[in-house]
């Protein structure tokens, strides 16, 4: 059974990632309608919000720890140098933008390389991309092409958010045992993040089972899984076993 998206810590990353740029991107624009020109100082404010959501993004589709601070530290890099690097790079427009559209394909490489089968919101979120890209940089179309760019941003907020999402739920589905054969390969972060979950078990008197598992970049050796049971009359008890 699908998972609501409310309860999904990819879904609240994604919100907050969007959250975070909204303001700044919005202050931009209007200054923009407002002056007939664009403010360097909102604007490095609005592609700053692009390198912070993109960590968030980042999170929300690998799950991988170190996947996650290698994209904060590109964050940091291209946002010291737009605010505290020299002038000609805090004015310059152009290559912010080339280095978060980088940053934007490095967030989305996951759903590449850390998914078991093809993830099909990948050809619709390349196209998404791609138009977006010419017409942000290029501006094909004069002051049509801004407008458009950001239409073009809802279906891909859309495709993210699916890949996110179901991502998210496949790993928790099959570190709850419903892959009971699952092994974990070298080197792979396909199981690596911290999953929280919970369902009813009857059959064992037990009113909620909550299953932690946190890995990143394995070794393949056996794991220790911690089951943290709560009867209603004896409490919580914390269980180990080796996997």
């Amino acid at each position: 059974k699908p998972k609501v998206w409310w309860r999904s810590s990819a879904a609240f990353f994604l919100i907050c990632g969007w959250m975070v740029m909204i303001p700044f991107s919005t202050a931009s624009h209007l200054y923009c309608a407002f002056n007939g020109k664009y403010s360097h100082i909102l604007m490095r404010l609005d592609q700053t919000g692009i390198a912070i959501a993109s960590v968030m993004v980042g999170w929300a589709l690998s799950k991988c720890p170190n996947f996650t601070s290698f994209l904060s530290v590109a964050g940091v890099c291209i946002c010291g140098l737009m605010w505290f690097g020299p002038e000609y790079l805090r004015i310059h427009v152009e290559w912010r933008t080339v280095s978060l559209a980088g940053m934007v394909l490095a967030y989305l490489s996951p759903m590449f390389w850390m998914r078991d089968t093809f993830d099909w919101s990948i050809p619709p979120l390349l196209m998404c991309f791609a138009t977006g890209f010419i017409l942000a940089v290029f501006a094909p179309l004069g002051a049509y092409s801004h407008p458009l760019f950001h239409v073009i941003l809802i279906p891909y907020t859309f495709y993210v958010s699916k890949s996110a999402m179901n991502y998210e739920q496949s790993q928790e589905s099959r570190l709850l045992g419903m892959d009971p054969e699952m092994s974990l390969e070298e080197g792979s972060c396909d199981e690596a993040s911290r999953v929280a979950a919970s369902r009813w078990a009857p059959d064992l008197g037990m009113e909620e089972i909550r299953l932690q598992v946190s890995d990143c970049w394995n070794t393949g050796d056996a794991k220790a899984h911690e089951y943290l049971v709560k009867d209603p009359e004896l409490g919580e008890h914390p269980q180990k076993f080796d996997s």
